[in-house]
């Protein structure tokens, strides 16, 4: 039997009620959150009727149930979740369970060779959202004869959760009839999951871009916020900070030598996230920080001087107010050996200002930078090079050349690209078996950048944008395929009320988004076990999930077995340190 639904699921036929006791007009079945069910697929040999889940607490967990209507159109069906109690009365409410339906993109063009055409599972749209807590249109649904549809079902379990086993039920029902209870059960563990990722990391946001979508042009400043601060809180629930935003830059004048900033518009904007507010009280994740913030720059300055005026004022503000840690200068954007000079030349003048400006540069280290660069961000191609194809980054120094940057106080983050899927270029062998963030991925491959990031000793994950298919002229609900790729830099959908119902604009999160945010989880899990039994200890697992860049363990029933035993392991270490400490008490 494999493991399913991270971590367990039981296919166990019975156990599941006919709450009418009439035969259901569909077929239904349970599936892990790393499957992408498409509308075709056949109806599984033994179907899995019992939904059975482990998690840690401060962690969201999910799965998937699937619904396929053989004959005729089945309307009007709804799916809620009940309150998951225990024995002794201890509870989960519903109000921390969200249930999705998911929608389908027609992929024409695979993203990858070998890959598949046709109708793909992306946006997830909520029953009742987790934003605005209003309800959506696309509950109640109408199940199409011969097709399956597929539903996400996401459970949060709050820090202050008891451990214990948790029971309650799925309820399908149309109209006022309720027609079948599925038995959904929570084994809760003892250990917590911090809320501020230990991963950093720093996924770009247009906030222009988000305007163009929900409202059709620029409107006002005001929208301008309200969009970005419900997407940027969107983002640090699934465990990202971003970067970009607003894009305003704070206002400023020189004089005396000095430069002067407005920061109260930018503070309001940055603050929260920085400060651990962005997350309203008693909301998921509440006090959840960004781990990372850009020195945001205006777009030019007169001279060199002149900007090293703005940014050492700059960093003086970000230390005053406890954020500079997380400050870093987006120094350039993979520059060609043509684009040195004038990189050596900003880096410098960032490091004149203040040298704790530290300057992130997506390429992979060398000599010829290394005196302005604090943070290394390679192309997780570049960082071994792939057999066969040694020509295709110019530089991937081994893994000790970062070790010894490291040892000068420097980081080492890493980014994915179209390079995982050759941008649009007609892909050949080399670009199977990268990690990659396109919808007509695997499930694993959606998930496991943040094992490498353990496996390799990053320290943070850089993306180029969440939301770059809104800002091109396309409609996200049709088209995300962008640079050769299915969903290449687009993680969301514009939730807007004349698509999805309510009264409110809200991000839709695709099952890109959650995956990944399943991967930063695993982090925290491995981090959390080095911290118990030391780094080996961790190392062990995540070796059994990636062997090197472009090859790692994708088969899901694997990749969750061992997620699953290292929750477990988990558990029982933190079960066994909370009853020491309690006796030595």
């Amino acid at each position: 039997m494999r493991p399913l639904l991270v971590l367990t699921l039981f296919a166990i036929q019975a156990g599941s009620a006919l709450v009418t006791g009439e035969p259901s007009p569909f077929r239904w079945w349970i599936v892990d959150s790393l499957a992408k069910v498409r509308p075709l697929d056949p109806f599984p040999d033994s179907p899995v009727k019992r939904a059975g889940l482990s998690a840690g607490r401060n962690e969201f967990e999910p799965f998937q149930l699937v619904l396929h209507a053989d004959n005729v159109d089945v309307a009007d069906l709804d799916v809620q979740v009940s309150d998951l109690r225990t024995p002794e009365g201890l509870e989960i409410p519903q109000s921390n369970v969200t249930v999705y339906l998911e929608r389908f993109l027609n992929v024409t063009q695979p993203s990858v060779i070998g890959g598949a055409t046709g109708q793909w599972p992306d946006p997830l749209i909520p029953r009742v959202d987790q934003y605005a807590h209003e309800r959506r249109n696309a509950f109640p649904f109408v199940l199409r004869q011969g097709r399956n549809q597929p539903l996400w079902v996401e459970i949060f379990i709050p820090e202050s959760t008891k451990p214990g086993e948790y029971a309650g039920s799925v309820r399908i029902s149309q109209g006022a009839k309720s027609i079948v209870d599925i038995p959904l059960s929570v084994t809760v563990w003892a250990f917590v999951l911090p809320s501020t990722s230990t991963l950093k990391s720093s996924f770009g946001l247009s906030g222009i871009a988000l305007l163009k979508q929900h409202r059709g042009r620029y409107t006002n400043d005001d929208d301008l916020y309200s969009l970005t601060r419900v997407y940027a809180r969107a983002a640090l629930q699934h465990r990202i900070s971003i970067n970009g935003g607003s894009m305003v830059p704070p206002k400023y004048r020189l004089e005396g030598g000095r430069a002067r900033i407005d920061w109260s518009a930018y503070d309001a904007e940055v603050g929260p996230l920085l400060d651990g507010t962005a997350i309203p009280e008693g909301q998921p994740l509440h006090g959840a920080k960004a781990t990372s913030v850009e020195l945001r720059t205006p777009s030019s300055f007169p001279t060199n001087e002149q900007q090293a005026l703005y940014w050492a004022e700059s960093v003086r503000h970000f230390r005053q107010s406890g954020w500079s840690d997380r400050l870093f200068l987006y120094l350039w954007d993979e520059p060609a050996a043509a684009d040195y000079p004038k990189v050596l030349e900003r880096g410098r003048a960032a490091l004149q200002a203040n040298p704790e400006i530290r300057s992130l540069l997506t390429t992979p280290f060398t000599g010829k930078l290394e005196e302005v660069v604090q943070i290394w961000t390679p192309l997780v191609n570049c960082l071994e090079r792939k057999p066969g194809f040694d020509d295709f980054c110019a530089e991937a120094p081994p893994m000790e050349t970062y070790l010894h940057e490291r040892a000068l106080g420097k980081s080492l983050w890493f980014y994915q690209s179209c390079a995982s899927h050759g941008c649009n270029i007609p892909g050949g062998l080399y670009f199977a078996g990268w990690p990659s963030y396109m919808v007509d991925a695997s499930g694993t491959a959606n998930r496991v950048m943040q094992w490498l990031a353990w496996k390799f000793r990053i320290d943070g994950e850089l993306y180029y944008s969440m939301n770059e298919a809104y800002g091109e002229n396309m409609d996200p609900w049709t088209d995300v395929r962008l640079f050769g790729g299915n969903g290449d830099g687009t993680l969301f959908y514009p939730g807007r009320p004349d698509r999805i119902g309510g009264l409110t604009d809200i991000p839709i999160e695709s099952i890109r988004l959650k995956l990944i945010r399943e991967g930063m989880e695993d982090y925290e899990y491995l981090a959390l076990l080095a911290k118990l039994e030391g780094q080996s200890a961790a190392d062990k697992y995540a070796n059994r999930i990636v062997q090197n860049t472009y090859r790692w363990e994708s088969r899901p029933e694997v990749f969750l077995q061992v997620r699953q035993e290292l929750g477990e392991t988990l558990n029982r270490l933190t079960a066994a340190h909370l009853r020491g400490t309690t006796d030595a008490q």
